[in-house]
Parts: C-alpha cells; sequence; structure tokens
C-alpha cells in the first residue's frame, strides 16, 4: 500500500520541504501548466504565441484582422481608414479620429506625437484607393482633365475622369527660348529653382505647356518667370519672347503674380518684387520666403534650424510689409507647400520624433485644421497620407499626388481635398500635378 497517497495537506507540504529538488520540479510543471492554458485556450493567446515563436497560434490571431478587412468592402464596419471612414470602430489597434486612447493612438487621438490633437479635432472622412485592397467610397464625379507629369520636359499628359486612366501628351516636350544671355541649368534639384529642373504645368489659358512649375506661372496665364545662374527671364506664353529683369545678381523665384515676379537672395534673407513693368523694390529685408499670393508671401523667420528644434510660418503682408506670426506645431518643423481656393496656405507638418506627418490648411494664426496625415507607430505599420507633389487647388477642392499606407497596404496616386466632405483617393496614376482639372 503506497501510504503517501493518503497524506493531507501538511504531510505533503512537510514531504515537500524535505525533498527540494522535487519542490522545484513540480514549481515548473505547474507553471508551463498554466502557461499552455493562456496560449492555447483565453483570448489572451495572441502576445505569448508570437513571443514564443508559435507562428500557428500567431497566424490565427492574424487571420481575425484579415476577415475584418475583407468584410467591408464598401468602407463600413469595423475597419476605419487611418483618419477617419463615415463608420468608425475599434480596428486598427491606433483608433479612429476619436476612438479610444489606445497606447499608440493616433496624432489626432491623443497625446501622440506630443502636439496632441489638432484644433480641429479630427481628420476629415477619407476614402483610400481600392487598388490598396482596401474599404472603398463615394468619389466626385468629374469631367475633366488633371494635367501630371513624370519629371524632364515630354513627360506630361493628363488623368481623364471619370475612368482615372492617363493620357500621354507628346506636346508637354518644352523648354526655355532659346538663346538666353546665359544657358539655364538642365537636371537640377527640384521645382522652384527654375527652368530645365524636372518641373512642368500647364497653363490652361493657352492650352500650352511650360517648363517651369505653377507657381512661376502667373495667374492669368500670360506669363512666366525662370531664374538661371543670372538674373530673371519673363517669358510671354503668346510670343515666346523674354525680358530681362534683375540681371547681375542669382535669385530664387517665389511666386509670380499679377504684378509680376517676387523672388529672394537664395544667400540672404529678404523679398523683392521685380514687376512686369516699372521700378523693382525690395518689400523687407527679413525673413525667408517660400510661396506667395496675391497678397501675402509665407516664410520662416531664419533658413533652417538645428535638428530636433522646432520652427514656425510667418507671414508677410505685400502692402504693408508688415511680419507675424502665422502657424506652427510643437515637437515639429513645419513648410509652406501651396494655398486653397481662398489664398490659405496649406502647410505640411513633419514631427521630429518620427511619429508621423500631416496637413494643414491654416487661414489665420489661431484657425486651422489638419486635413491628412501619416502616423508612424513604434511597432511598425505606417498609415495614412502623405504628399510629394505641391498642390493644386481648382473648382473641385485641392489636389494632391502622394502615397497612401495602411498596415502593409501602399498605394501611389492622386487624392482629392473637397473642403466640407472628405478626402477622395481619385487615381492610382503617379506623377507631379502640372495644374487643375478642367
Amino acid at each position: 500500500m503506497n501510504r503517501r497517497a493518503g497524506l493531507g495537506f501538511m504531510d505533503r507540504l512537510q514531504f515537500l520541504r524535505s525533498r527540494p529538488v522535487l519542490a522545484i520540479a513540480v514549481s515548473v510543471v505547474s507553471l508551463l501548466v498554466i502557461i499552455t492554458a493562456i496560449t492555447f485556450t483565453t483570448p489572451l493567446r495572441c502576445a505569448p504565441a508570437k513571443a514564443l515563436g508559435l507562428k500557428g497560434i500567431a497566424s490565427g490571431c492574424e487571420t481575425v484582422a484579415t476577415v475584418a478587412i475583407k468584410s467591408n468592402p464598401n468602407g463600413q464596419g469595423n475597419y476605419p481608414p487611418p483618419f477617419g471612414n463615415p463608420a468608425s470602430g475599434p480596428y486598427p489597434p491606433a483608433g479612429n479620429p476619436a476612438s479610444g486612447p489606445g497606447p499608440d493612438t493616433n496624432p489626432f487621438s491623443g497625446p501622440y506625437p506630443p502636439a496632441g490633437n489638432p484644433v480641429s479635432g479630427s481628420y476629415p472622412p477619407f476614402y483610400p484607393p481600392v487598388s490598396a485592397g482596401l474599404p472603398t467610397g463615394p468619389r466626385p464625379a468629374l469631367d475633366c482633365r488633371l494635367p501630371v507629369f513624370a519629371g524632364p520636359p515630354g513627360s506630361g499628359g493628363f488623368i481623364v475622369f471619370p475612368g482615372g486612366n492617363f493620357i500621354a501628351d507628346p506636346s508637354s516636350s518644352v523648354t526655355v527660348p532659346s538663346p538666353t544671355p546665359t544657358p539655364a541649368p538642365v537636371g537640377g534639384p527640384g521645382p522652384g529653382y527654375g527652368p530645365g529642373y524636372g518641373t512642368l504645368s500647364y497653363d490652361r489659358q493657352f492650352s500650352k505647356w511650360v517648363p517651369v512649375p505653377i507657381s512661376q506661372l502667373s495667374p492669368d496665364g500670360s506669363r512666366y518667370a525662370y531664374a538661371p545662374a543670372d538674373g530673371i527671364y519673363i517669358v510671354s506664353v503668346a510670343t515666346n519672347t523674354q525680358t530681362e529683369v534683375g540681371e547681375g545678381h542669382a535669385w530664387t523665384i517665389v511666386a509670380v503674380e499679377s504684378d509680376g515676379a517676387y523672388a529672394e537672395d537664395p544667400n540672404a534673407a529678404g523679398l523683392w518684387l521685380y514687376p512686369f513693368s516699372g521700378t523693382p523694390r525690395q518689400i523687407t529685408k527679413t525673413g525667408y520666403w517660400r510661396a506667395a499670393t496675391t497678397t501675402a508671401a509665407y516664410g520662416t523667420a531664419t533658413s533652417a534650424v538645428p535638428q530636433g528644434a522646432t520652427n514656425s510660418i510667418i507671414r508677410l503682408d505685400l502692402k504693408t510689409g508688415s511680419i507675424s506670426e502665422w502657424f506652427s506645431r510643437t515637437g515639429a518643423q513645419v513648410g509652406v507647400s501651396g494655398f486653397d481656393a481662398q489664398g490659405n496656405p496649406i502647410i505640411s507638418v513633419y514631427y521630429i520624433n518620427g511619429s508621423g506627418n500631416e496637413i494643414w490648411i491654416a487661414s489665420s494664426p489661431s484657425s486651422a485644421s489638419a486635413i491628412a496625415g501619416v502616423y508612424n507607430p513604434p511597432y511598425g505599420g505606417a498609415t495614412g497620407f502623405s504628399s510629394y507633389s505641391p498642390p493644386f487647388a481648382d473648382s473641385h477642392g485641392v489636389w494632391f499626388a502622394g502615397n497612401y499606407s495602411s498596415y502593409g497596404n501602399n498605394a501611389t496616386g492622386v487624392a482629392l481635398y473637397v473642403p466640407g466632405q472628405g478626402f477622395y483617393w481619385m487615381s492610382s496614376i503617379g506623377g507631379q500635378l502640372a495644374g487643375g482639372c478642367y
């Protein structure tokens, strides 16, 4: 007869205390039983399974998320896009614009990034691309052609709506008039630095392509300007004749408006106006200016800030010369990328800690709204929309060329922001914008 089979609790305890090795073995066995129960039988199994390398169980957890995506073909249900499909829900884990705090909340739903919520409260609804395998929603019904280009002269064409297909236009092979007193460089760094730099725009008034960014084409389409190594050249679109101003000096063109070309010394502060006729004048001796409308220029007080430092957008009244603070975000560097139809600056925000970036429209120093952005959670999987080309406003809204990402799904193309309605993915054709859709 086994006497230990009838031992009471205190007898068993005394027996284990007299044999410490056996006690340890029993404890280890008990711990394994607990882990196994959690891993295989409870809702908490996912994290331990991944940590222990149990791929079969971990893949089962991921299958739940995949089913949630596939069950939502019309943008409804429990998988909202990162910045606000109309029907919100608990997935993805970072949360929808006003949903649950979570440990890694979206830029607009909590203290991460450190700047916190946009003053608008949340991003507008977003209708993502079908090509990315994500939910889709209604699109504005358009009947127009959107000019885009891929880079060098001759790469222009039109995205045609409805349909969103691309038609190439060989007439986009344009260059500046020749000869010029100082030949314009070719293959330079990008938009805003003159002709031949891989930039084009489409002059709707004359139905012609011109070899400069949109900002260097006058609002009425009659003139454009470029700045080679010396001076500024004003070109008539109708006749292709040109006039040099600001000779003997290097310039960066900030904008071309109805009254002339606004330019700055690339190595010094200040802003100048070179009118189409009349005497040039220096509007201010301070500030570094990056964009302008008929009434105001926008830039920064210094040409740059050290890595990790924040900066602010300042505004220059072109009539009075007064300068005021306009926009800033805690923990971010900011810059003006374009304007909406009302002339309000569209501002790119890049968070210093790498948590993401956003697109804002600021109508005044006290009124600004975040309209899109990208959230970079610490665990990976960037989510959102980011623009890589200057935006352009027309009667339909504001057009953006950029990238959309959502937890491993990615797409490149063109989106349209309609004020008061939402942000719509319009075409999966990439490229840079060359004008509005007409």
